[in-house]
């Protein structure tokens, strides 16, 4: 094995906890070992913080999912009781028949007061 390349060494697909890797330690510039196991090791405690963060982010949300179920939020001062928006008259156009037996009188129509005679409208005053 000390004469063949690293590079001409056959893969391991699937290695197990005991298995070496060759590692240069550029820090020191020498050759060196570490089990398969003990590489992951840093892994698995970063996997495993994360796993922990997420836990706790999962009952934070149900827990806020949970006050926002039994909230009583009042809702009274979104509510109005304004049921007219606007009005206003600018101009009334309308083509009129007379009729002899038509409408004689006036009729208020909210702000606005509408005057016939004999069915032609005569006047409108708001």
């Amino acid at each position: 094995m000390a004469d063949t390349k690293v590079s001409d060494l056959n893969p391991i697909t699937v290695p197990s906890d005991n298995d070496l890797l060759y590692l240069v330690d550029v820090s020191v510039p020498a050759s060196k070992k570490i089990t398969f196991q003990n590489l992951l090791s840093g892994v698995n405690l970063r996997v495993n913080n994360l796993d922990s963060t997420v836990a706790t982010f999962t009952n934070e949300v149900l827990s806020l999912s949970s006050d926002f179920q039994t909230a009583n939020i009042n809702v009274a001062p979104l509510q109005t009781d304004i049921l007219l928006l606007s009005s206003r008259v600018d101009a009334i156009s309308a083509v009129q028949e007379a009729r002899p037996d038509g409408l004689t009188q006036s009729i208020v129509i909210s702000t606005s007061t509408f005057t016939f005679d004999g069915g032609q409208l005569i006047s409108v005053t708001t």
